[in-house]
């Protein structure tokens, strides 16, 4: 069976967030997932001067390995404020390898993966009031349609 490179975003937004507890938590399950490995969170701040004030930004990242046996990538994850620019709390990137007869059925796989390996155990700790899974695929359709 092939082998195709499924690279998906999965966007999250809380009905209550706090940075600091709300990115334990992902961090946490992410550290709880088996087929992730070298999981590490940081916290990243930017202060900016904006019509003479310093404005602080704060987030957390998260990155890892994936090790599947089709053949391991990566991931990344961000847990930052909501904005109307970003209106999301979590962003994540996940990047692996995943078997199947065509491309559309490997993406359809590893979005399977993903529900089942990050979504449903995040949701039995947090309260979400939307989440999208997304691919690069269905990402250019969108911006096609916009044009």
């Amino acid at each position: 069976m092939p082998i195709f490179r499924t690279d998906l975003y999965i966007t999250m937004r809380l009905s209550e967030f706090d940075l600091d507890q709300s990115s334990e938590i992902l961090f946490q399950v992410l550290k709880g997932v088996s087929n992730l490995q070298n999981v590490h969170m940081t916290k990243v701040r930017h202060d900016r001067e904006e019509q003479g004030k310093i404005r602080i930004e704060e987030w957390y990242e998260i990155t890892g390995s994936i090790n599947v046996p089709e053949g391991g990538k990566s991931f990344w994850a961000l847990s930052k404020e909501s904005s109307e620019k970003e209106p999301y709390h979590f962003f994540i990137r996940v990047d692996r390898n995943t078997d199947a007869d065509d491309y559309e059925t490997a993406q359809n796989k590893a979005s399977e993966w993903v529900l089942n390996e990050f979504i449903k155990p995040l949701e039995t700790r947090l309260n979400f009031v939307e989440k999208r899974i997304s691919s690069p695929d269905k990402l250019s359709r969108t911006s096609e349609k916009l044009r």
